[in-house]
């Protein structure tokens, strides 16, 4: 009886013993790679907050890093929170194809949809979509009126070593509507994220270990020459979903441009996000407890990505070669010289601004004005000769000139939303001069507002030309809606402002004072 008795008590202890399992012994180490608003930034380019003399990013380096990644621990994931389409000149020129190829040699494992995917117009997504050699994920963005997604992939599952893990793909209803152009998503809708996100959690309960939200929301990226950190502000819609909607171990978040040197942390949800371009690589290390079923430890780190520190990934820069060689009679044609850089800015005057609102008005010079976003200049075309190329990069929209009749107050109004800078001023064109201040109360913070050296008379009505995505309302300029008459045209933006700087041997930008802080 004895002996039974202390067998029996042995049994017992070995049993507890191999059921209390030491945290060190069990935990998973996986490590997240990210990006967001890579924006086909397929080349090394110069991004003037980080270096003025030294190229970062480019699809040839990301793949280098990610594949280095991968080899040193295979328990390695990579995932882009879409805005992958829209900026320099092969986007454009190609409505994504060539972007979608040359992801196809990046390594990734699942990428979320951006609202400059629709750039091209919706019925263009699932067409280049499909190209993909990776999973993309949306669950909230539908045929209108109907039950059917445009792309019928919500979330895709992963298994990494004896781990399950969800990635769901969502789009912000207002950044959807807010900054793609009406005429682009006529026919698709947008519907409410937090509904989805809850509908795709509850699936995948009791499929995945792991929830990740690959997610584009929140407010816009700041399309400027120089660099912004207020991340908790850039990312409070990230901060307040995962506030609101709880089981979302990780979410990795574009469209607002705002990197996370430390991820934010919100209702137990680790909230990531780079600066964008392709200017750095995120990368998240988690320490997974299968036992308790949680994330017990995490490291983030942003590594910038310098071009002369990393080498090509030979066959990703041989992909892109074979699609600018296939432009290269287009975006090479020489259009004018100039010798500063034309630079962008979101809360003042810019170069850039200047040069596109007075293109406008040089296509119709009948008219009072000129506006154009600042949100909509997309890269700095730097000193030397202008190319073609240089000019789509720059502004690598479809986007056509409208004709518009607005009354004085309506342009107050508008000049109003751009100085609460949620979306970035109005570049004007010649002749126009602003005065506010950015501390007076949002929605009066212009405290002057002259056309030839005259206060707009706000009853008044003015002859404006804007581009078709702001005259729909588009960054939430909404009182071009209540426009008293408008006019469509097929004059592309970016065809007028090829032709402006045609007539200048050399176009010497500067400053004139034409928006100005008090």
């Amino acid at each position: 009886m004895r002996t039974s008795l202390v067998f029996l008590l042995l049994w017992v202890s070995g049993t507890a013993a191999a059921q209390i399992v030491s945290p060190a012994d069990s935990t998973k180490k996986i490590t997240i790679l990210y990006t967001n608003d890579l924006h086909a930034h397929l080349d090394p380019h110069r991004v003037p907050w980080i270096s003025n003399t030294r190229l970062v990013g480019g699809f040839a380096n990301i793949a280098t890093r990610v594949k280095q990644e991968k080899a040193a621990n295979p328990n390695t994931l990579y995932f882009d929170a879409g805005d992958f389409f829209t900026g320099p000149f092969i986007s454009s020129l190609t409505k994504g194809e060539a972007v979608i190829n040359v992801m196809n040699y990046l390594s990734l494992d699942a990428a979320c949809i951006g609202n400059h995917e629709f750039d091209h117009g919706w019925e263009n997504v699932p067409v280049q979509l499909k190209k993909a050699r990776f999973p993309v994920v949306n669950g909230n963005i539908f045929l209108k009126g109907k039950k059917k997604l445009i792309w019928n992939n919500p979330y895709t599952i992963i298994q990494m070593d004896g781990i399950r893990i969800g990635v769901i793909g969502l789009h912000g209803k207002f950044a959807f509507y807010d900054t793609i152009a009406d005429e682009m998503i006529q026919g698709v809708e947008a519907r409410d994220e937090e509904i989805y996100l809850k509908k795709y959690i509850k699936e995948l309960r009791k499929k995945a270990d792991l929830i990740i939200l690959l997610v584009h929301q929140g407010i816009p990226g700041r399309q400027s020459s120089t660099g912004s950190t207020d991340v908790a502000r850039n990312l409070q819609r990230d901060i307040d979903l995962a506030a609101a909607i709880p089981g979302i171990d990780i979410m990795i978040t574009g469209h607002a441009h705002q990197g996370t040197p430390q991820a934010l942390l919100s209702n137990g949800t680790i909230i990531v996000s780079t600066d964008a371009l392709g200017s750095e690589l995120g990368k998240l290390e988690i320490n997974y407890h299968p036992v308790k079923d949680k994330i017990i430890a995490h490291k983030n780190t942003l590594g910038y990505l310098f071009d002369d520190e990393v080498a090509d990934d030979s066959a990703t820069a041989e992909a892109i070669l074979v699609w600018k060689e296939k432009v290269k009679k287009i975006t090479e044609e020489e259009v004018t010289t100039i010798p500063v850089a034309l630079t962008r800015s979101y809360g003042e005057e810019s170069l850039m601004g200047d040069m596109v609102a007075d293109a406008i008005l040089y296509a119709y010079p009948g008219f009072d004005l000129a506006v154009t976003n600042s949100g909509g200049l997309r890269q700095d075309i730097e000193a030397g000769t202008v190319t073609t190329g240089n000019i789509i990069s720059a502004f690598p929209f479809p986007n056509t000139i409208h004709q518009l009749e607005l009354t004085g107050a309506d342009l107050y109004e508008l000049f109003e939303h751009g100085a609460a800078l949620t979306n970035g001023i109005l570049q004007v064109s010649k002749g126009v001069e602003i005065v506010y201040n950015e501390t007076l109360p949002v929605g009066s913070r212009i405290t002057s507002c002259k056309l030839n050296t005259e206060e707009l008379n706000r009853n008044k009505i003015y002859k404006v030309l804007t581009s078709n995505f702001l005259a729909d309302g588009g960054d939430g300029f909404l009182a071009f809606k209540k426009a008293v008459s408008r006019k469509k045209t097929t004059h592309e933006i970016v065809q007028a402002m090829i032709s402006y700087l045609k007539t200048f041997k050399e176009y010497k930008p500067i400053l004139e004072g034409r928006i100005k802080k008090s």
